[in-house]
């Protein structure tokens, strides 16, 4: 039987189980801080956060909110699951909001992935940089991975410019990892099916239940199910 350890349950070595939904307790500043004490300490650690003096219109974070539950997969197979979680864009770790003035930033030290919505996250190193990519498809040859960033668009007193904050964009690129290198990669039709390495026949039958279902080669989620689709046939 797989189990679930509830972040907060796991902070006190309580194991429950996966469908115990009653289980799944609020974030709270004793729980999260035991996780970067003693046996604990590898999953993250906790910080006091002050907000900005000068206003900047948007986010460093993935998502709008934090009404996010995360299941995170540990390097020995077990889970737990989190409240309150987003992804941060400038550090690209996941944090956890503790009540309004702290936050719980996780690393991956023994960390394999995080699971938010369906969608899942992995942390990888290479050209020097430590990042975390949500993984569109993969497969034991490849990793279709999607990148984030975020950059500051500073404000103008400028009135013809119509930006007088400075404002936070959100940015996405598509990545390709094979043989543990990972190279930009752009969503076309034509390097999606040289993915699959098939021939005339078999693009032929994935262009037909692309244009049969209207998915697109440009939209990572339609992709996903391309390649799925392009696996069992």
């Amino acid at each position: 039987m797989r189990y679930l350890i509830v972040v907060m349950a796991l902070l006190f070595s309580v194991t429950i189980n996966a469908q115990d939904n009653q289980n799944l307790v609020n974030n709270t500043s004793q729980s999260l801080a035991s996780a970067s004490t003693q046996q604990n300490s590898s999953y993250g650690s906790t910080l006091h956060v002050k907000n900005p003096r000068r206003r900047v219109e948007g986010t460093t974070y993935l998502y709008d909110n934090w009404n996010n539950m995360a299941i995170v997969h540990t390097s020995d197979n077990q889970r737990f699951a989190v409240r309150n979680v987003n992804l941060n864009l400038k550090l690209h770790t996941f944090e956890a909001k503790v009540g309004m003035d702290s936050i719980f930033t996780f690393n991956f030290n023994n960390i394999k992935k995080f699971v938010i919505n369906d969608d899942v996250y992995k942390n990888y190193y290479w050209d020097d940089d430590n990042k975390v990519y949500q993984v569109i498809y993969e497969t034991n040859d490849f990793q279709l991975l999607k990148g984030f960033k975020v950059i500051l668009q500073e404000g103008s007193a400028n009135p013809m410019l119509n930006r007088m904050t400075d404002k936070y964009i959100r940015k996405a690129s598509y990545y390709l990892r094979k043989e543990d290198a990972i190279k930009p990669f752009r969503l076309t039709k034509k390097r999606i099916l040289k993915l699959v390495n098939g021939d005339s026949e078999t693009a032929d039958k994935i262009e037909n239940y692309a244009r049969n279902n209207k998915l697109s080669f440009k939209r990572d989620n339609d992709v996903q199910k391309i390649l799925e689709y392009s696996a069992k046939n």
